[in-house]
């Protein structure tokens, strides 16, 4: 799922569907006290797990339509803002179902979210390395990114002196709408996480995202910052 980011801090062949989509949730909540993974909510985070690579990152350019004077920027990696908890000092990336209702931080009304969209925020473990090794200019198709050469995406980040790649992916975390009366959400929101092999470690109301997410400015979808120009 997304973050709250400044700008300076700058997460495939596609499966077949699944017929488990986010409108069309169940609407029979666990029983009290059930642990943080919702039988009912864990197949639609398992099936944005299989897809989402499909969809292209949220700030990749290249999937655009041109309106630059420029050479279209790649996704690039971007640092948690969060000092603690499982987002502390990761890199990640986000990706969208619907992406042209995806926001930006800065814009200046909230923009809605569809039921039916889904967020995947892929987070990667943070390799630190010398200045030289990455590239002057950001770019993307390299052999080193973490979907292969075919990525269009710039998994370096520097931060002040250091520069970090974006390297092992960590996990992925996922959000998504179904409709807001559905029992058992967080007003339709759905939260879940998915080890790197795909095992769902939690689906529905997970606390801990809900507590960040619940300040978010659209709706419980943060935005992010968009890149600047090289």
């Amino acid at each position: 799922m997304d973050e709250p980011v400044s700008p300076d801090a700058a997460t495939t062949q596609r499966p077949p569907a699944s017929s488990a989509t986010p409108a069309a949730a169940p609407s029979t909540p666990p029983a009290a006290g059930a642990a943080e993974i919702d039988a009912r909510f864990a197949p639609l985070i398992a099936a944005a797990f299989r897809e989402y690579r499909a969809w292209g990152r949220v700030d990749d350019e290249l999937r655009w339509a041109p309106w630059l004077c420029r050479l279209p920027m790649p996704g690039r990696a971007r640092m948690s803002a969060a000092d603690d908890g499982g987002h502390a000092r990761k890199l990640y990336s986000v990706f969208a179902r619907h992406r042209d209702r995806y926001p930006f931080v800065q814009g200046p009304e909230p923009v809605p979210q569809p039921v039916g969209q889904v967020l995947v925020k892929e987070s990667y473990h943070p390799e630190l390395v010398e200045k030289g090794a990455a590239p002057e200019l950001p770019g993307g198709s390299r052999p080193e990114n973490p979907h292969g050469a075919e990525d269009h995406f710039d998994p370096y980040l520097r931060d002040g002196d250091r520069v970090y790649r974006a390297s092992r992916l960590a996990g992925a975390y996922v959000v998504l709408k179904v409709a807001p009366e559905t029992p058992g959400t967080d007003a339709g929101w759905v939260y879940g996480t998915v080890t790197p092999e795909g095992e769902v470690t939690s689906a529905g109301r997970v606390a801990s995202c809900m507590g960040c997410h619940e300040s978010a400015r659209h709706e419980r979808v943060f935005g992010i910052a968009p890149a600047t120009g090289p």
